[in-house]
């Protein structure tokens, strides 16, 4: 899924055979791996803000 998110291609033999998924199903486990990597560095992150606009981050 992360390879899809970000764009490649299917690059094995067998990765030519899996299911291509909707980027709104992808955006879910995205989210969810976004939100864990800033967890592990400390980030408060409000998913609710405006999107697109600028904040400051105090880590």
């Amino acid at each position: 899924m992360v390879a899809q998110i970000q764009g490649h291609k299917p690059s094995a033999t067998a990765e030519k055979h899996y299911t291509v998924r909707p980027l709104e199903l992808l955006r879910v486990h995205h989210e969810k791996i976004e939100a864990w990597i800033l967890e592990q560095a400390g980030i408060v992150f409000d998913a609710k803000a405006a999107p697109g606009a600028l904040r400051v981050v105090a880590g």
